[in-house]
């Protein structure tokens, strides 16, 4: 047996194609989605591994970074660690073979790494946990919970069954970096899930050493039925993510967002005190109910150890929203999809739709022309360096609302963390 990784290269995206179609896509549930592992899997710095016999592929190896579990003297840095989750292209090839074998050959060409071997089609474990916020429960879901979580998924974004994510990655044994249900009455009103990740983008001043910067959660995807909306479960969700993620030693969670959804943006800047500095046009090749639009990005980052977050309650906590009618400094540089200004102010305002939403399914040329003008924006002001901006909070006006970003310095920097 031999195995090649997968390059990400010109080939990338047309190599996954073929693997997702031997692999029984669009009509397994096993699999990943084709747009996260085309997307987001090498941004984790995940791999894929194409396991070959007799010069044909036997199985497909999908490695994700995972905490490192493993015993150390004192001093004795952690080696880095894998989830190996393998397909098997034939029931006859995996018989053949045993986990060892396979995690011994990425051994060869993974020296230095810990490999866990994980079959999604065998019987999984799942621990349930409790934390209790009022009438709210969150915690790690139980084996009775994995499948109204997806229920919940595909209810909220009205996705088809290949863009849900496989239920058995809430697994003991899968090892995702974030796995919460929001529960009321018992039953499943929300969840968070979030995968490990080493490294990411650049982060500015000196947060890679002081927040541990090559060690991080990327935090997926989130989500609550209408019904509960209105009872702060996002909320209790990310908090209680932050309060994991501080057990784990972790500092610092990424995690994407559109960045015409106001509602999430006063979630996520307003309420949980994110900023934002990377943006990522077009990041996904999908499009579902909340999405008919190019799926345009927000990187968010948010340091969870630092004042501003521990700070941050459970309970009575409330979002920051400038009223712009009182904020005269702050520059205002477009007008619905017209740019009327180039940002000269230590903070400015920019403007996105009241109700994306609405808006996406009611007139697609607005949609359209509110993406393209906003990414050409952001695509140019938004950053990390000298001159740029970041985004740190919302804004409203009336009816209309507003992201407002403030312009890079170290004093910034300073006061963000």
């Amino acid at each position: 047996m031999d195995l090649r990784f997968l390059a990400k290269d010109s080939t990338w995206a047309t190599e996954l194609d073929r693997l997702y179609a031997a692999l029984g896509a669009p009509h397994n549930a096993r699999l990943l989605p084709r747009h996260f592992t085309e997307a987001v899997l090498p941004k984790l710095g995940g791999k894929i591994a194409l396991f070959m016999e007799n010069g044909r592929e036997i199985g497909i190896g999908f490695l994700f970074p995972r905490a490192d579990d493993q015993s150390k003297p004192p001093g004795v840095a952690p080696k880095p660690t894998f989830t190996l989750r393998l397909h098997a292209l034939s029931a006859e090839a995996q018989a053949q073979h045993t986990p060892a074998d396979f995690t011994r050959l990425l051994h060869q060409h993974l020296p230095n790494a810990h490999i866990v071997y994980y079959d999604p089609a065998a019987s999984q474990t799942y621990t349930a946990t409790h934390h209790a916020f009022d009438a709210v429960d969150i915690g790690h879901p139980g084996a009775d919970e994995v499948d109204p979580i997806r229920q919940t998924h595909q209810q909220i974004w009205g996705s088809p069954p290949e863009s849900l994510y496989p239920v058995d990655m809430y697994s003991d044994g899968f090892g995702l970096g974030t796995a919460l249900t929001a529960r009321v009455e018992g039953a499943v009103a929300g969840f968070l899930f979030g995968f490990y990740r080493v490294g990411g983008s650049a982060l500015p001043a000196d947060w890679a050493p002081r927040f541990g910067g090559q060690w991080r959660i990327e935090s997926q995807a989130m989500g609550v039925l209408p019904v509960h909306r209105g009872k702060r479960l996002a909320y209790l969700l990310k908090w209680e993510q932050a309060r994991l993620a501080r057990q784990q030693s972790v500092s610092l969670i990424n995690w994407t967002a559109d960045p015409l959804q106001f509602a999430n943006a006063a979630l996520n800047f307003g309420l949980l005190r994110a900023v934002a500095f990377d943006f990522y046009p077009n990041l996904y090749p999908f499009r579902n109910e909340l999405n008919q639009a190019p799926a345009s990005r927000f990187g968010l980052t948010w340091l969870v150890n630092t004042p501003r977050v521990t700070a941050l309650s459970p309970q009575g906590a409330q979002a920051a929203i400038l009223d712009l009618r009182e904020a005269p400094a702050v520059q205002r540089i477009n007008q619905g999809v017209q740019q009327i200004a180039d940002p000269t102010a230590d903070k400015i305002a920019i403007e996105i739709p009241a109700d994306w939403t609405t808006m996406q399914r009611a007139n697609l040329e607005q949609t359209l022309a509110w993406r393209r003008a906003t990414d050409t924006l952001f695509a140019q002001y938004i950053g990390c360096q000298t001159g740029q901006y970041a985004v740190t909070g919302v804004g409203v006006d009336a009816d209309r609302r507003f992201l407002i970003a403030e312009k890079v310095s170290d004093s910034l920097w300073e006061i963000l963390s």
